[in-house]
């Protein structure tokens, strides 16, 4: 067909196909060739006609349309190429290639655990394994303070699995300075008050952190407490959740876990800082929308007596 493309002419061409509708009348393919040579006059009035012909000609009828502006695209070639894009998969963006990712990680950590005979304590999300010096360091923190090395252990998510990332002596007074405050991380920390040792799962997620990194980390975050607590026997006692590492000072520390039946804070601290607490055990409790004030209980007066 290359005769009725010529380098500055448009032209509308209709091509009858072999193949038939259900109807038993033929298909058509519709072409539309509008050169970049063309004059500017000619291009609009292509644009600006070649809907009202398919209409008027019967859009059903057109199996496919085809839009070029050189003789290549027009050609049997061309056509090959365009069923081609058509069949292919739709770009994807960083987002949705992301999302993607995860889901394949959920598949394959759900895929691990059918079959076995064992029956396994799972919680919800991803659940991604310890590596073996990540579990050596969570089982330091189960010793007495004479005998650990260590009561701080920082962890983070490399190739689908926790990875060990610091394990250290901390004072209560340098944990904040100790957190990682570009990147997001899981931390177990042994918090002394008053004589008594309290184990404290803390979960940083910096504002700057990447998309995918939150989603990771947010969804494989029960299970990392899930699996030093059945697998190490490391009980934690109270459950943290921030984006500021600043938030996690020696007295917020001390007014959350030393006063296990304290009313939740109202402080500035307290509302940025997501913590477990009493109804659900297992749950990151969510701050306090802007504006809003916790409910506080009351208490209702009798009414008073009526006089005679």
């Amino acid at each position: 067909m290359a005769h009725f493309f010529e380098p500055t002419q448009p032209v509308y061409v209709l091509v009858r196909l072999d193949t038939k509708d259900s109807k038993g009348e033929y298909e058509w393919l519709f072409l539309c060739y509008v050169p970049d040579h063309a004059k500017i006059r000619d291009k609009m009035l292509y644009a600006s006609t070649r809907a009202s012909l398919t209409k008027e000609l019967g859009d059903s009828r057109f199996v496919d349309s085809i839009y070029g502006t050189t003789q290549d695209e027009m050609s049997f070639d061309g056509y090959n190429k365009h069923i081609a894009h058509k069949k292919a998969d739709a770009p994807l963006t960083q987002r949705e290639r992301e999302l993607a990712e995860i889901k394949l990680a959920e598949a394959k950590a759900a895929s691990d655990y059918q079959g076995t005979t064992t029956r396994k304590t799972m919680a919800p999300g991803i659940s991604f394994p310890l590596t073996d010096k990540a579990q050596q360091a969570l089982s330091e923190l189960k010793k007495s303070k004479d005998e650990r090395a260590h009561n701080f252990v920082s962890l983070y998510l490399e190739k689908e699995t926790i990875e060990l990332d610091k394990a250290a002596l901390v004072p209560a007074g340098q944990v904040s300075s100790t957190l990682a405050s570009t990147a997001p991380r899981f931390t177990f920390y042994i918090f002394e008050h008053h004589g008594n040792e309290s184990p404290v799962f803390i979960y940083t997620c910096p504002s700057s952190s990447k998309i995918r990194e939150r989603m990771l980390y947010s969804s494989s975050k029960a299970n990392v407490i899930n699996g030093a607590e059945t697998q190490l026997d490391l009980k934690v006692v109270k459950k943290l959740e921030t984006s500021d590492t600043s938030d996690i000072t020696e007295e917020y520390l001390q007014e959350e876990v030393a006063a296990t039946t304290a009313v939740p804070t109202q402080g500035i601290v307290g509302q940025r800082v997501q913590m477990l607490s009493g109804q659900r055990q297992g749950e990151f409790r969510r701050p306090v929308a802007p504006g809003r004030r916790r409910p506080v209980a009351t208490t209702t007066s009798p009414a008073p007596a009526a006089q005679e």
